[in-house]
């Protein structure tokens, strides 16, 4: 009996033991998913720097070709008194303008680039008047005095100091542009390091989750190869859509009569990168489930159950992503939607719980929108685990709407046990689905109320007055038929 007891002690050390690693292990595969999270958010910033380089770069060279085409024009009606080429003089005029003013939207402001702008806006503008002066002169039959007036080498200087100025901007943008590229650069190794940390994590939940069934499945070893497997064909697919980025990457640096077209192809890999980080969350969610089925020990298997469940839920953030046209921004409504609809699926399969959502029309941007879904994901899922306990049935309310002050907030409600506001006993620590609630809300100077509601159960409401909600390219939410 005494060996028996010391087997069953060493056993339970054993057993507290693995959960306190595989906690940690756990925690290493969120903390990475959040950052590829972030770190593709930040990869696309990169991308939207390397366009607008390009654009302004394209800019300050139409400008100056256009100055050129109406000095063109300007000297070839004073020499030939042709009108016809008068033609190419006013096209050339009119667009100027619209050149410069599109110029001096898409520089920084306050940067040397706009002051450029504005130089070169001065500049072209002198040269236009004395271009318009010559003109007119030469249509009221003076040529001899606008030839003279060109002949006192004016304009030219004038056409010098335009291109010093073009050629100056367009040596800084180059300099921005190599710049940006080895953030780009940078930036992508991060990304890659934070896959290779989830993956890490996931070979660490393997290898123990192979020592605690070892003695109880002979097959082990086969599925322990398959997940080798698996893992190497997700790094595989990794390296493949990290080839595909940077061809994309060296396709951004082509001719700027040629951006929009590179834009394009640079946001279908985009769209496509965050569509295949979803799908390899979700695998992992259910290499999960298919190792919780195979373990004895509850604990473990309710560890297990809680890390898939957020997985899943940035896994289904992840694919039912739909940008907006500014690769930016989303609709808030329909994503925090499909996190209710796939918890209904998932975590109330069998049971007569159920979960009804009303969430009002925003556009926000596509980082908040991953965050708030595994907000919503924790509120859920603690209200599921905690708020029936003895109970045969329950509701559960989500919304995500604002208040008439335009504050946005969420609020979920239950019709469940409640909470005892009555007690002074407090709890010894708090949970790491509560954490990640107060961490995640905290971003958006979040206040989170919790009390009782009238149904006896459970309400609680996080304000989140820092949230931004986006007008797309100046167009309100009300313009955009979303109110």
């Amino acid at each position: 009996m005494r060996f028996l007891s010391a087997d069953l002690a060493e056993s339970d050390n054993m057993k507290r033991a693995n959960a306190i690693v595989m906690a940690l292990g756990f925690f290493m595969l969120f903390a990475a998913a959040v950052a590829a999270l972030m770190l593709s958010s930040r990869a696309q910033q990169n991308i939207d720097e390397v366009v607008n380089t390009l654009e302004v770069r394209a800019e300050f060279r139409q400008t100056l070709v256009l100055l050129q085409d109406a000095e063109i024009g300007q000297r070839g009606f004073l020499l030939t008194r042709d009108p016809q080429y008068l033609e190419p003089y006013n096209a050339s005029r009119l667009q100027v303008a619209q050149r410069l003013a599109a110029l001096q939207r898409i520089v920084e402001p306050g940067s040397e680039q706009a002051a450029r702008a504005e130089q070169l806006r001065n500049v072209a503008m002198r040269r236009l008047e004395e271009t318009d002066a010559t003109i007119a002169l030469g249509r009221e039959g003076e040529f001899g005095a606008a030839i003279a007036i060109v002949n006192d080498n004016r304009g030219k200087a004038l056409m010098d100091e335009v291109r010093d100025i073009v050629y100056s901007a367009l040596a800084a943008e180059s300099a921005r542009y190599g710049e940006r590229r080895t953030r780009a650069i940078a930036m992508r190794t991060w990304l890659s390091a934070s896959l290779i940390g989830a993956l890490a994590a996931t070979l660490v939940l393997t290898v123990l989750s192979v020592q605690l069934t070892r003695r109880q499945f002979a097959g082990m070893a086969n599925r322990q190869e398959q997940l080798r497997a698996l893992n190497d064909e997700l790094e595989a697919r990794v390296r493949d859509r990290t080839r595909e980025l940077e061809i994309a990457r060296e396709m951004a640096e082509a001719e700027a009569n040629r951006a929009e077209y590179e834009r394009g192809r640079v946001e279908l890999l985009l769209r496509e990168v965050t569509h295949r980080v979803g799908n390899n969350l979700a695998m992992v969610s259910s290499l999960l489930r298919m190792q919780q089925a195979k373990l004895e020990d509850d604990a473990a298997r309710a560890a297990i159950e809680t890390a898939r469940g957020r997985i899943q839920t940035i896994s289904t953030a992840q694919r039912r992503l739909r940008l907006g046209d500014d690769l930016q921004s989303t609709r808030a409504d329909g994503l925090l939607e499909a996190v209710i609809n796939d918890l209904a699926d998932t975590a109330l399969e069998g049971t007569p719980i159920s979960i009804k959502g009303e969430f009002e029309p925003m556009v926000v941007s596509s980082r908040d929108a991953t965050t708030l879904a595994v907000v919503l994901g924790e509120l859920i899922s603690n209200a599921i685990k905690h708020a029936f306990v003895g109970r045969d049935r329950g509701l559960i309310k989500a919304s995500f709407t604002r208040r008439p002050d335009g504050i946005p907030f969420m609020a979920v409600e239950d019709d469940g046990v409640g909470i005892d506001e009555s007690s002074d006993v407090q709890p010894k620590r708090i949970g790491l689905g509560s954490m990640i609630i107060e961490n995640l809300s905290r971003q958006y100077g979040g206040e989170i109320v919790k009390r009782t509601n009238k149904e006896g159960g459970t309400s609680i409401q996080i304000l989140l007055p820092k949230l931004q909600i986006v007008e797309v390219r100046g167009i309100s939410l009300e313009e955009r038929g979303l109110e």
